[in-house]
Formats: C-alpha cells, structure tokens, sequence
C-alpha cells in the first residue's frame, strides 16, 4: 500500500490508528457503550415482522387491483406505484438481511434475504452480496 500513501494525517485529524486522536477514539467509545446501554443496537422483531407483512400487503394490492379493475390506464398506473413502492421497500428490507442485522443468528437473515431479494424483487443473493462486498471494500 505505500504506492497508495499520500502523507500522514495531522495530529488533530481523525485515523484508524488507535493511538492517534485518542480523544476522539474514547469520545466514539463512550458513545457506543451509551447507545449499547440503552439498547438501540438490538433490532425489534416486531418491526421487522410488520414491515414484511406490508411489503406483502402492498404487493397484493397492486395485483388484485389489475385483476379486479383490468389493465385500463388509471388501475395500471396505481399498479405502478404501489409496486414501486414494494420494490423500494423490499430493496431496503433485504439490505437489513443481508447485513445480518435483524436476527442474532445468521441463519435466519440468509433464509430472509434470500426469500425477500429472491421472490419479492426477482434477484439473487449471491449477487447482491457480491456488489454489496465490493460496495464496502476498502482499496
């Protein structure tokens, strides 16, 4: 990596190094013992359990809409935007699976994100880890 280095950061610049910045680095550590205390790293079943029911709810809304009132402009058009909204939702949904951030157990975040990204938006997994490695890799 030394083709890649630049300069050195100043002393008062933040850096992954522990040693430099060190205030700042027991600053973040504090507030992460805070947010940890307070229990906003967990994830709320419920929540979750919710939001797919809606994506759902939305999906056959938009499906039972052409079946009930045909494929004339006006039902085709709230079609379009109610599965706009299934696929923006569920695109988000899957992100929190394919975090792992939703259960304790990876298990059960593969099995969703493979059911959300695979059956609701048409996609598979194994792609969408592989962008999404690339997304955070570091150079």
């Amino acid at each position: 990596m030394n083709s890649l280095l630049i300069g050195e950061l100043s002393p008062e610049q933040p850096s992954f190094e522990p040693t430099k910045n060190k205030e700042l680095t027991d600053e973040f550590r504090e507030l992460r013992a805070t947010v940890e205390r307070m229990g906003l790293m967990k994830a709320n079943h419920v929540f979750f359990l919710l939001y797919l029911l809606h994506i759902l709810l939305l999906d056959g809304a938009a499906w039972l809409t052409l079946w009930v009132f045909g494929t004339s402009f006006l039902p085709f058009l709230l079609c379009a935007v109610l599965l706009s909204a299934v696929q923006a939702q569920a695109g988000w949904l899957q992100h929190d699976f394919g975090h792992l951030s939703v259960f304790s157990t990876s298990k059960w975040n593969h099995l969703l994100h493979h059911f959300v990204i695979g059956h609701l938006k048409g996609a598979p997994a194994s792609w969408w880890n592989h962008m999404h490695f690339q997304h955070h890799a570091k150079p």
